[in-house]
């Protein structure tokens, strides 16, 4: 739609103005202003076309640039999810906010949230996200009325750090929030997309037409979600009415300075971020504001627009509309951090301050970069010894964040991780004999070139090179993660359980909880139920809601139903997310085992709904409709779900059992023996071997029995449950 010739004249005028001297004007607010904030997370601000890029087009967020104020110089103050988007949302850094990491951290209970204070004010508030490291256990949800954060793994090799949902969903979740808003009530709307974070795997049509850069398809997808919830705010007559803010909480490295993603160092590339600030009315659109800003601007950007009473802004943070009514900005130092390399690999910390032209980053071999004459910060200056090197070192030394770990646990669950074999040390705590990370570069390289080879399903060449980096760098937890499930595709399951156990380890006391699940959850895929429950029960010390799902999958593991049917019905009233879905599943095998099929089918068909929208089927879903269709004979369906599961699942060990014994007693005898044998191929444990030989005997394969006793034998000679009528 074409701007009016008086409009086009005013947005020249006051862009003009950005970027010279201007008077200064009374700063608009907006008293009870709908607040709608989207985060497109991991989006460097020079892949975008109204910063310069051609190499993407991106429709929506180019015609909400027009109508907005563009800032060309925003920065994070971390270049990790959750603890940037706690500065954006309290106003305060790292250090304030007391988040370092993505995982195990906890906002500090004294630190008010933009949601906590837009509610105070009578605004109704919800929030939408798409990663499992924005769970609101951290305390990022505090304040929300409606928070979706319904992302959890489910069985598979995918880090914690890549969880997530696709963005399409998000949106639809709080679009469904908004319509429930009463139409003449205020209104903050947090949407989050975590497109274009890794893997970069664009859908149609933008996957063919970013091919070759798929961060680019990433950036268009995200686009065209952003486009559709702002379509329905026009639709509903608010997007005028709206202060609207875009943003990233950090970028990505894509190969500069040796680092593909993000999180390890504090180069412009991982720092600098797209911050788009749309007016009510659309006021000052088409502005561009060139003077260096923060994230942590955007909590008192909001509250000061909206007016809300007695707000004090946190120390060292400006309001945006200030700066665009021509206020000159202040004399200050952008700080950022990041502890990414500390806790995952044992390296050291950096830090980092912006002043105008000059970044300065404290390592263990420090760095000072001139932005104006060298952006890509490929010259280091740090020998020269310049006047503005001495005032940033010194003003950092002060500013800088120490080292701190999550809120330690309590004494129970201290001693339950201990009863575990579980150490207490968790990342180092020593400063001075730590590496710097750009010496690790090798070591980034040969990682890049593991998980590649991992991706490409070749898991041997994976972990010949996980592990040595493990030898050579023993404190790397990430490599120990990625190394177990490498060594659990070969088929070496005792090793990758020993590999993930050293991951719960590593992690800081209080961020371990997702680590101690991961480890459960391979003991019961291992058929390992006792370990299983009690870790389970370490869980439960830990608080993670986690706890029942895995005790009632152990209970049922070993056979004890009415402990599992507790625990499963203490999952399905208390948890969230999957661990609903798995609640179901759980309760639908107890019915099946208890021969009540229509109530298993119910609970199917319950978690079923409760996965609407996933990109993979829970894990048990499709095995239990076999169980109640083998069950009520109706064979050909109930092995098509069998086989769907063994895809989607191919170490599922109670589903080839399964599927074995509906060939049994179909009399396809050679397929039941050849489901069992793939059993103890692809997990040659004593459990498989047991399990297996259960299933032979019930079956009444006595043959396939003796043969699989016999293997087991020669494999575990000291296992008496394996010698003659053991």
């Amino acid at each position: 739609m074409k701007r009016p010739l008086s409009a086009l004249l005013f947005a020249l005028l006051v862009a003009g103005c950005g970027r010279g001297s201007r008077s200064p004007r009374a700063s608009e607010t907006f008293p009870k202003a709908p607040v709608v904030l989207i985060s497109v997370d991991t989006l460097r601000s020079d892949h975008l076309p109204f910063y310069g890029y051609t190499g993407v087009e991106t429709p929506a967020l180019s015609a909400l640039r027009e109508d907005s104020i563009l800032f060309e110089k925003a920065y994070s103050h971390a270049p990790l999810t959750v603890p940037s988007h706690a500065s954006i949302l309290t106003g305060r850094v790292p250090a304030d906010h007391g988040i370092h990491d993505n995982l195990g951290y906890r906002l500090r209970k004294d630190v008010p949230t933009l949601a906590e204070l837009l509610k105070k004010a009578g605004y109704a508030t919800g929030g939408a996200v798409s990663c499992f490291v924005l769970k609101g256990v951290s305390g990022i949800a505090r304040g929300f009325d409606f928070y979706d954060d319904n992302v959890d793994p489910a069985e598979g090799n995918v880090a914690l750090g890549q969880v997530q949902r696709r963005g399409d969903e998000t949106e639809k979740q709080l679009a469904a929030w908004l319509g429930s808003v009463p139409s003449d009530k205020s209104f903050f709307a947090f949407l989050h997309l975590y497109e274009p974070h890794t893997p970069y795997e664009p859908p149609e049509p933008f996957k063919s037409r970013y091919k070759e850069q798929p961060y680019d398809g990433e950036i268009a997808t995200a686009d065209a979600i952003v486009g559709r919830f702002i379509s329905l705010l026009k639709g509903k007559g608010l997007y005028d009415k709206a202060l609207i803010v875009f943003l990233s909480d950090h970028g990505e490295g894509l190969g500069e300075h040796g680092e593909a993603e993000h999180g390890m160092f504090l180069y412009r590339e991982a720092l600098q971020v797209p911050l788009l600030v749309k007016f009510p009315g659309s006021r000052r659109a088409g502005m561009s504001l060139t003077s260096p800003v923060a994230l942590a601007d955007v909590f008192t950007t909001i509250c000061r627009g909206v007016e809300l009473p007695d707000f004090q802004a946190p120390t060292g943070t400006v309001s945006l509309l200030d700066l665009a009514a021509g206020a000159p900005p202040p004399a200050r130092r952008i700080l950022s951090e990041t502890f990414f390399p500390r806790i995952h690999f044992g390296w050291s910390e950096l830090a980092s301050l912006l002043e105008g032209r000059w970044h300065y980053i404290e390592a263990p071999k420090p760095e000072i970069y001139d932005l104006e004459t060298d952006p890509a910060e490929k010259n280091n200056r740090i020998s020269e010894k310049l006047d503005a090197l001495r005032a940033l070192r010194a003003d950092l030394l002060k500013r800088r964040p120490s080292y701190e770990t999550p809120a330690g646990v309590d004494l129970e669950a201290r001693k339950k991780l201990a009863s575990l074999g579980y150490l207490s040390a968790g990342p180092s705590s020593s400063a001075g004999t730590l590496e710097d990370p750009k010496d690790r570069i090798g070591t980034f390289e040969e990682l890049r070139r593991g998980l590649g080879e991992f991706t490409l399903g070749n898991a041997q060449k994976a972990h010949e090179v996980f592990s040595r980096l493990l030898a050579e760098s023993p404190r790397m937890l990430d490599i120990w993660d990625m190394d177990s499930k490498a060594l659990l595709q070969l088929g070496r399951p005792e090793e990758a359980l020993a590999a993930l156990k050293k991951t719960v380890d590593l992690a800081p006391e209080a961020a371990r909880a997702p680590y101690v699940t991961e480890v459960a959850n391979l003991c019961l895929q291992l058929g390992k139920w006792e370990e299983g429950e009690r870790h389970a029960e370490a869980l439960r010390a830990l608080g993670d809601p986690a706890a029942e799902d895995i005790a009632a999958r152990a209970a049922l593991g070993r056979g004890d139903l009415a402990a599992a049917e507790t625990a499963a019905r203490a999952g399905l009233e208390r948890g969230a997310g999957k661990a609903r879905v798995r609640a179901c599943l759980v309760l639908g095998r107890i019915a099946v085992l208890r021969g009540d099929l229509a109530t298993a089918r119910s609970f199917a068909d319950k978690a079923q709904e409760l996965s609407a929208g996933d990109k993979l089927a829970q894990s048990g879903l499709h095995m239990l409709r076999g169980d109640v269709l083998a069950r009520a004979g109706r064979a050909p369906e109930a092995e098509r779900e069998f086989l769907e599961e063994l895809r989607l699942y191919p170490d599922r060990m109670d589903a080839r059992v399964s599927l074995s014994a509906l060939y049994a007693s179909l009399n396809r005898r050679t397929d039941a023996r050849r489901v069992v044998i793939e059993l103890v191929s692809r997990q040659p444990t004593p459990e498989a071997f047991l399990l297996g030989m259960r299933t032979f005997h019930a079956t009444e394969d006595r043959q396939g029995e003796i043969q699989l006793r016999r293997e087991a034998r020669r494999l575990f000679p000291s296992d008496s449950r394996f010698a003659p009528g053991g």
